[in-house]
Order: C-alpha cells, then sequence, then structure tokens
C-alpha cells in the first residue's frame, strides 16, 4: 500500500505492508497516496472510520470469515492469492477483484 506522510508537502510516497499502512492510518501519521478516494480529491480516513460509512467493503463480511472460507471463495471466485501471506493479503484481493 503506498502511503505519505500528512503535513509534508513534497508528496513523496512510501510503500508499506498492509498491517503496517493500517497501523500507520490508525496512528494518524500518513494518509493514503493510491486510489479511487484520492483520484477523486477526497481524503480516507483509517479503516475504522471507513467502516462506519456504509462502504461496500464494511457490507462484504469478509472481516468475518476465517482464513480457509476466504482461500475458498478466492477460488471460486477465481482470484489469484498465490502471494497473499496473510488473511488481510487475501481480504484485499478479494476486494480488489469486484
Amino acid at each position: 500500500m503506498r502511503l505519505r506522510e500528512k503535513g509534508k508537502n513534497d508528496n513523496e510516497t512510501v510503500a508499506m505492508g498492509w498491517d503496517e499502512a493500517q497501523a500507520a492510518l490508525a496512528a494518524g501519521t500518513h494518509e493514503v497516496a493510491e486510489g479511487a478516494a484520492v483520484e477523486e480529491g477526497r481524503q480516507p480516513g483509517s479503516i475504522a472510520q471507513q467502516a462506519g460509512q456504509g462502504d461496500e467493503a464494511s457490507n462484504d463480511d469478509l472481516d468475518d470469515k476465517t482464513k480457509v472460507e476466504l482461500e475458498q471463495l478466492a477460488k471460486e471466485r477465481g482470484v489469484d492469492i498465490g502471494s497473499a501471506k496473510t488473511k488481510a493479503d487475501i481480504i484485499e484481493a478479494l476486494r480488489a477483484a469486484r
């Protein structure tokens, strides 16, 4: 995930793994530097803030599934999760494949 430090004017982006990026977003030290929200000029909040907005990600119940269930779902949908190392990686791949 590509992030940038809040308050920096140089717009230098930093690549982080999913867990590290979520921690930085939750701490409020970084903001998302890619994706539809940024392209539209909106600044997304943390995952907790986004979940309260009723967006599609919070309504798909993927977070409630086990890793094995997610792997099965990915197989059924034909989503490549070969590079996924964690449950969060699988969820991210499933959501991106919509």
